[in-house]
């Protein structure tokens, strides 16, 4: 899948449909634990949001799951993302603003974080440095 791109808009706007990345590559709760590993690793991500169709799911959050696997005694290759994703995910709606969205990720020790409409469709990831940049822009406006 195509490298993350931002959308940008008007430097004052502070919702996070504005910043969000696009084009984050998605797992799928029946991939092997394998291909999230190698997603993850070609896209130097420590998190993916893991989705049925659009809808999120879950997120594996490990940087190497394969390896996660193994040392329970599960091989990458044939364990699925569903054995290991986190259900309790933390998530943004495309409408929140910026500074919740941050306040969020700092609660929760996060770097990046889904944003989803409201039928929990995933929109993209919204990452902290993406969030920095805009208050960055929003104080030189």
């Amino acid at each position: 899948m195509a490298k993350s791109t931002v959308r940008k808009s008007q430097p004052r706007s502070a919702k996070l449909g504005d910043v969000v990345a696009e084009k984050q590559p998605l797992l799928h709760p029946n991939e092997s634990l394998k291909e999230a590993g190698d997603k993850m690793r070609d896209e130097g991500a420590e998190a993916l949001p893991v989705t049925e169709g659009r809808r999120l799911v879950g997120v594996v959050d490990q940087t190497n799951p394969d390896r996660r696997a193994a040392g329970f005694g599960h091989d990458p290759r044939t364990t699925s993302v569903s054995d290991i994703m986190s259900s309790d995910v933390a998530y943004c709606l495309e409408s929140d603003d910026c500074a919740g969205a941050l306040r969020r990720m700092n609660d929760r020790n996060l770097d990046r974080l889904p944003v989803v409409d409201r039928e929990m469709r995933i929109v993209g990831i919204v990452t902290r440095a993406d969030l920095m940049e805009r208050a960055s822009e929003s104080q030189t406006s």
